[in-house]
């Protein structure tokens, strides 16, 4: 006998849960890359050690947002002939989400990306975390075709300068379909702050003393951060030759290398590991 077909996917029910949930505003987004899960055992430690992961296996976190708007995922239709009008499928979807304010790192990091794809998890203001069903028991991301910024870099006579974040469905259709939600019981905001790009400079042009500044705007990040890599000395700085201190009256580190030495912070996972948030040096 030949193999037969059902039509299970277009069986109808209208019931809802008996517990409807009471979503909450957005507020931020995971990308993930292309078919990787958040864990279904996900805590927020985990979820912070994700974010300083070694690359391939990093995520990213997008946060504050403060307005959403969408842009198509509806039901396409058309008349055939004299016939009445019948679906044709879903138009292409894209979520869009104001930020709480304008970020240059941010821009340029998603322009520079702007090919990528990715899988987007979402999440609101009362620790849902909002992805598809895939079959197994463990919640899956939006497939994205592209995520994008835009923005109004500067202020205009009646607001401030604003961002926006733009994610394209892979799938528009799925995204309605496969619709679905697990609850946390942390909020994952603060766990998925992201890396900002630091540089390690000396300060003058002799000696072994030390800044390390972000590497857009310049801000001086060494008194945050200088006593945390001091303390930690050759574990999270390679080209060291003895150990790091830390002077607080000039916000400095003192680092001894041998001549010609790269000094460089190590990576954001070693960093993580010694209690170091947040940082990744680049060249």
């Amino acid at each position: 006998m030949r193999k037969l077909r059902t039509c299970d996917s277009a069986q109808l029910n209208t019931g809802v849960s008996k517990c409807p949930p009471d979503f909450e505003n957005m507020k931020g987004a995971i990308l993930v890359p292309p078919g990787t899960k958040l864990p279904a055992d996900l805590t927020a430690e985990k979820l912070e050690q994700m974010v300083h992961a070694d690359r391939p296996d990093r995520i990213f976190g997008i946060v504050r947002f403060t307005e959403y708007a969408k842009n198509g995922g509806e039901i396409q239709t058309a008349a055939n002939g004299y016939d009445g009008e019948a679906p044709t499928g879903v138009s292409a979807r894209k979520d869009t989400f104001t930020l709480n304010k304008f970020f240059p790192e941010l821009m340029a990091a998603l322009t520079r990306t702007y090919n990528q794809q990715w899988d987007a998890y979402f999440f609101d203001d009362n620790n849902m975390l909002f992805g598809l069903k895939d079959g197994t028991d463990t919640l899956a991301g939006y497939p994205m075709t592209a995520v994008y910024g835009d923005s109004t870099p500067f202020n205009t006579s009646s607001a401030k300068a604003t961002m926006t974040v733009t994610f394209a469905h892979e799938n528009a259709k799925r995204a309605i379909t496969d619709f679905d939600f697990v609850q946390l019981d942390f909020n994952p905001q603060k766990c998925v702050l992201g890396l900002t790009n630091v540089r390690m400079e000396k300060s003058a042009t002799s000696g072994n003393a030390y800044k390390l500044f972000e590497d857009v705007g310049g801000y001086d990040v060494t008194g945050i951060y200088g006593p945390l890599i001091a303390a930690a000395g050759n574990t999270v700085v390679s080209g060291a030759t003895s150990a790091l201190t830390y002077d607080d009256t000039t916000q400095t580190l003192t680092i001894a290398s041998t001549s010609g030495a790269d000094i460089r912070l190590k990576s954001p996972s070693v960093l993580y590991e010694n209690d170091i948030k947040g940082i990744e040096q680049v060249a």
